[in-house]
């Protein structure tokens, strides 16, 4: 396929919906020969900061002089920059080749399973030459008759594992895509370290109504070694005992977990923050008292990965705190004009922030506080109907002196007008266009900052 093809492809599929379960993960890195089996890996899971710590991790491993793979997903600007090789997108060419591959993989197993069906084989005698021992026997029966259709994310989750394969990583960063349990990022073998940043409730209808159930679905990424932060009791308890379901029954390990200090603010402003963390002074271009937890976490699986031999110096490690970069996370846009054609008059100023549940909104409507405290703020807002609206609205519109909502570009997306209905419980909302329309209609209008804000779809939609 070429790029439009395979985009295209990977579309259809997509718009057949979701099912979540790593047994068929596993039979199709299996059956593409285990690319995952070559590869390390730092597996991130979490409700709020996973990308960010994944951009910081990549960052210090490749000033460490390391080739890095990272694995985010959704995108935020392009569809390229879920797979990236030393924090720069695979290109188009690169992206149809890997997506290719799995396809024909697929098409070949679908060949393969129509011919067993027609000669009356046993299915299951076909997969001898397959590692079987991460499934569930009888779901291994099942996954191995019928038709065989990997989910999209689970297709490119294959392909980023042939991507950092064919790009010669020496280790991947992986975020996982929803919970953790059943992600497909999960199907991987072996793991060098898991990474659990701050859980909240998110996600709940699949993963828990509680903390610790939550919690639970999340540290089963957990092999042996995990960091985190300090969280609830509730949320502790999970961390360090995750279970794995065997024959129907649960098995509980002790995880060996490492738990990240303080970094303490030294000082901040619209450029970049510094701060210390255990005796040493460090500096970040991501904002937000949020991500100076995300940087002490990050800091904290580098000490750990030291311990597993891999050479990071403390200069590699500054260095890469503060060379890291991610989009969307109140991130204070400076280049709007060329890279949206969107104008930001003198003395304005334009943030993004993907804050898309209650956890987000919270620490987007502290930042905006701590930087626009006093400042006439608008919000343009898009949300996602299965999302928790309202705690995300009740958090941000008594913040905002107006406000605009806007529809997302997604079959999940929550019309403009129930939207502006909520929002206007707070403050007069009207309703815009297109995504970029509704930022530049603000800007012109009465205020001093205009935030950008709800699911992460809406950034995508400004390079249409």
């Amino acid at each position: 396929m070429i790029y439009e093809e395979a985009i295209e492809y990977i579309g259809n599929i997509g718009r057949a919906g979701s099912d979540y379960g790593i047994e068929r993960m596993r039979i199709l890195l299996n059956l593409l020969g285990s690319p995952d089996a070559k590869l390390k890996f730092v597996h991130v899971a979490g409700t709020n900061g996973k990308g960010s710590v994944c951009a910081f991790l990549t960052a210090v491993l490749k000033e460490a002089g390391y080739r890095v793979g990272t694995y985010n997903s959704p995108s935020v600007f392009t569809y390229n920059e879920r797979w990236r090789i030393n924090g720069e997108p695979l290109g188009d060419e690169l992206v149809a080749e890997y997506l290719t591959a799995v396809k024909n993989c697929i098409d070949d197993e679908n060949a393969r399973r129509k011919q067993r069906l027609g000669s009356g084989q046993n299915s299951l005698n076909c997969y001898d030459n397959l590692k079987f021992s991460a499934l569930d026997a009888e779901k291994s029966e099942m996954l191995t008759v019928g038709e065989f259709n990997p989910t999209a994310f689970e297709i490119e989750t294959a392909a980023a594992m042939l991507a950092f394969c064919g790009a010669g990583c020496d280790i991947a960063v992986l975020e996982t895509g929803l919970g953790g349990r059943w992600d497909a990022t999960n199907a991987v073998l072996e793991k060098e370290l898991a990474v659990i940043t701050p859980i909240g409730l998110d996600h709940c209808a699949l993963l828990g109504d509680t903390l610790g159930e939550i919690a639970s679905e999340k540290a089963a990424i957990i092999k042996r070694d995990v960091v985190t932060c300090a969280q609830c009791d509730e949320i502790m308890e999970q961390i360090r005992n995750p279970f794995d379901t065997v024959d129907g029954e649960r098995v509980y390990r002790q995880a060996n977990v490492n738990i990240c200090g303080n970094a303490v603010l030294i000082k901040r402003d619209t450029e970049a923050q510094t701060f210390e963390y255990g005796g040493r002074e460090y500096k970040i271009r991501l904002q937000g008292k949020h991500q100076l937890q995300n940087a002490a976490i990050a800091i904290c699986a580098v000490e750990e990965l030291r311990k597993k031999g891999w050479e990071i110096s403390e200069s590699d490690l500054a260095r890469g705190l503060e060379k890291a970069e991610w989009s969307a996370r109140l991130e204070f846009v400076k280049d709007a004009d060329s890279r949206f054609a969107i104008e930001v008059p003198e003395g304005k100023t334009l943030v993004f922030d993907g804050a898309h549940n209650p956890h987000g909104a919270r620490a987007l409507a502290e930042a905006i506080g701590e930087y626009f405290g006093g400042l006439k703020i608008h919000l343009v807002m898009g949300m996602l109907a299965d999302k928790d609206v309202d705690g995300v609205v009740s958090l941000l519109a008594p913040l905002c002196k107006s406000a605009t909502a806007v529809t997302p570009d997604s079959p999940r997306a929550l019309d403009k007008s129930l939207l502006a209905e909520k929002i206007g419980g707070y403050a007069p909302c009207g309703q815009g266009g297109s995504v970029g329309s509704a930022v530049q209609s603000a800007l012109y209008g009465d205020c001093d900052v205009v935030v950008l804000c709800g699911s992460l779809t809406l950034f995508g939609d400004l390079k249409q």
